[in-house]
């Protein structure tokens, strides 16, 4: 604001000396103007008047004017000349004619003759009279004059020198400046009103999403946020957009740190529970024989859950530091699946499930860490199974660059307001979270291991009567294969 106001200042200022500047100009414009007329007048007074041989009655010497400090009226100085000859003169204007002697041959003022005004020998006559004009400034005790010297011409000869003098006239002056104060006053202050509404109309946005942040900072992630669609500036919109998106985000994950703690205890302590209480029962003689080597045999499973579970805690942020080294190796896909679904029908404790492969060609080569391959796929599995999918469908196309690996059952499928959740960390969905075993990162971990070779996995389709979910490797046939491609 204090810029604004200098650079109006400032203007403000240009504009009062150009002004001025222009007064002036004016002004000797206008007595260029009418030197020119009496200049021409008196060209054509030949009959009254020879210039440089004839002096004027007027200016004889009995009737010289006097000393310019008497201030005495020169009218009775006109020489007898026909009105027709004479051009009208405003008040306040002095004529003197010179010849090329710098005799004063002719004299006129409807006013006073001053100090320093009336003019007793031509100043700069040899510049007038090569035919340039002069112009002049002159500062007497009752004000400011200007002077113009013209050459005179007769018969398209210059015969003489003609100056005008009048008083500078600056009375309109003030009244001009007020106006300009009064406009630029006028103007800064719509202008410190307008930047007044604009500044608060931009920060008051800003102040609510600092105050925002700030709650941000104390723990509560549903702070107060302006809506976006009211605010005009696209880009403060967009921020406050965003805003809206981090604070969901950030509610999102802390209802998954709040799951991941309540599902940690419970998964942890139940076995604990379980382990100590069947251990106690032998302790004190309460099972024996064949049922304590039972209880003994379901306190070593409890056990190992509780391992798996902490070791994919422990991997899981392995995976995320970036620490997972995958170890690269071509493989035949078709029998390294064949391999994981017996595994998978080995661990199955639940109804059985039936799997259908189908890889296409069947030499069909993929560059990955078979182990990590592995993984992804028994927990994929895992997941159909606990969905209630009673048939899993796997299907390996290949192109020359893309190895693509679908995966589809005809289990329950995912709810649509979970869909965007799933490979979230510690996520276990909202249907299932108090049911459901697991610390909610299979699919997280299925994500880390495909990107860790060079993969992706994504959701293609979900729906109440299945789930379709498509792997992505790099692709390699085996070596007659690929000479094949190269031929195409």
């Amino acid at each position: 604001m204090m810029i604004l106001l200098i650079m109006l200042m400032g203007i403000g200022l240009l504009g009062m000396y150009w002004i001025r500047m222009s007064t002036v100009e004016q002004q000797f414009q206008l007595l260029e103007a009418r030197s020119a007329m009496m200049s021409d007048s008196f060209s054509k007074m030949d009959d009254f008047m020879q210039l440089g041989t004839m002096v004027s009655p007027a200016h004889s010497s009995e009737k010289m004017p006097p000393t310019p400090t008497e201030n005495i009226p020169l009218q009775e100085s006109i020489p007898s000349i026909p009105v027709e000859f004479i051009p009208s003169i405003p008040d306040g204007y002095q004529f003197q004619l010179f010849n090329l002697s710098g005799e004063m041959i002719y004299f006129f003022s409807n006013s006073y003759a001053e100090q320093g005004v009336y003019l007793y020998s031509p100043p700069k006559q040899n510049e007038v009279l090569s035919g340039e004009k002069i112009r002049e400034k002159i500062d007497t005790p009752s004000g400011k004059w200007l002077r113009v010297g013209v050459p005179f011409y007769k018969h398209n000869q210059i015969s003489g020198t003609l100056y005008m003098t009048a008083q500078y006239n600056e009375s309109s002056l003030p009244q001009i400046y007020g106006l300009i104060v009064v406009t630029f006053g006028l103007i800064t202050l719509c202008g410190w009103a307008v930047v007044f509404v604009l500044s608060r109309s931009l920060t008051r946005p800003l102040i609510q999403l600092a105050s925002a942040a700030n709650q941000l900072s104390s723990g509560n992630y549903q702070p107060y946020l302006p809506d976006p669609s009211l605010v005009k500036e696209s880009e403060i919109s967009g921020l406050i957009q965003a805003f809206h998106e981090m604070t969901e985000r950030l509610n999102q994950l802390e209802r998954m740190r709040t799951d991941l703690l309540a599902g940690v205890s419970h998964e942890l302590r139940t076995p604990i529970t379980s382990i100590r209480g069947m251990l106690q029962a032998i302790q004190e003689g309460v099972v024996t024989g064949s049922k304590a080597d039972e209880f003994i045999n379901i306190g070593l499973n409890e056990a190992k859950r509780m391992q798996v579970m902490v070791n994919d805690l422990l991997n899981f942020s392995s995976m995320e530091s970036g620490v997972i080294h995958p170890e690269k190796s071509q493989v035949l896909l078709e029998p390294l699946v064949k391999e994981i679904i017996h595994q998978f029908h080995t661990i199955q404790a639940s109804a059985p499930v039936q799997v259908e492969l189908e890889v296409l060609p069947s030499d069909l080569l993929c560059t990955c860490d078979q182990s990590h391959l592995k993984q992804i796929f028994l927990n994929l599995l895992s997941n159909s199974a606990a969905a209630s999918a009673t048939i899993i469908k796997i299907t390996a196309r290949s192109t020359e660059s893309m190895l693509t690996i679908d995966i589809s059952d005809n289990g329950k499928g995912i709810a649509p307001d979970e869909v965007p959740y799933i490979f979230e960390r510690y996520y276990r969905g909202n249907s299932r979270r108090k049911k459901k075993q697991g610390l909610g990162l299979g699919l997280s971990i299925c994500r880390l291991l495909a990107q860790a070779n060079s993969g992706t996995i994504e959701l293609l389709q979900t729906a109440s009567t299945g789930t379709l979910l498509r792997l992505s490797f790099p692709a390699y046939l085996n070596e007659n294969k690929q000479k094949s491609f190269n031929h195409r």
